[in-house]
């Protein structure tokens, strides 16, 4: 077994990051631990912007599972910290956490990325383009995440528009923007009322600033849970599942 790598940097929750709650809102909180990989990329040449400019590559994060035992909240200061645990021959997976300055995970992450030729948008093996894994351990089997059953009907649904700030190096839609969307089709009554306990999520197909996405939420009351899913047109692009606890 390699010897992996951890990375980590602090950093404190501005007000900008947080909702009416005072919470950290879950892109921000995506965008920051995403903002912690790439600072460990870019020790080997390999973050998006160097991937693309040097490569014609792009990183794209496939699956999340997340726990949050409590989320982030302003002004407090977190050591976030990442490790590359495993790779396959498309898949590189790679875990997070979140800490308070007393040590205590507050949030913990495990995540599959792929890398794509930018041009053609077909994945390419990332074992043949990276260096330094970050003494990441080579397997040959595929990782599990849960699965995400869609409902057949939605309690929720919501249009969104796609702007040029919404496109990444990659030219599609960056994945932070997803949760926005999903978390917003919610009734603001129960966002005030409840906080993530843990969540899934699958990246189908990717946007772009011609796709016209519609945002859908199905709500279980009984289980505090929400099913939720993108669509452009007839294609799915992106599918989670949220598990909340009430505040």
């Amino acid at each position: 077994m390699n010897q992996r790598e951890t990375y980590s940097i602090e950093t404190e929750v501005p007000y900008y990051f947080v909702n009416f709650t005072g919470d950290i809102r879950l892109s921000a909180l995506v965008d920051i631990m995403l903002l912690t990989s790439e600072k460990q990329l870019h020790q080997a040449d390999a973050d998006s912007t160097e991937m693309v400019q040097n490569n014609g590559l792009g990183w794209v994060v496939v699956q999340y599972h997340m726990d949050i035992n409590q989320m982030p909240s302003l002004g407090q200061k977190l050591k976030v910290m990442t490790q590359a645990t495993s790779y396959n021959k498309y898949f590189l997976y790679r875990d997070f956490w979140v800490e308070d300055m007393d040590g205590n995970v507050m949030v913990s992450a495990k995540s599959a990325f792929v890398l794509i030729d930018i041009k053609e948008r077909k994945i390419v093996s990332a074992t043949d383009r990276l260096d330094n894994k970050f003494g990441a351990d080579e397997i040959n089997r595929i990782q599990r995440f849960n699965r995400i059953k869609l409902p057949d009907d939605y309690d929720y649904s919501q249009k969104q528009h796609i702007g040029y700030y919404n496109i990444d190096v990659n030219k599609h839609v960056n994945n932070s923007y997803y949760f926005d969307w999903m978390v917003d089709t919610l009734d603001t009554d129960f966002i005030a009322s409840h906080q993530l306990k843990s969540l899934d999520i699958k990246y189908e197909k990717e946007l772009n600033l011609d796709s016209k996405p519609v945002a859908f939420a199905k709500v279980d009351n009984t289980n505090n849970k929400s099913i939720h899913w993108i669509k452009n047109g007839d294609v799915l692009n992106v599918s989670a599942q949220f598990e909340w606890k009430d505040k």
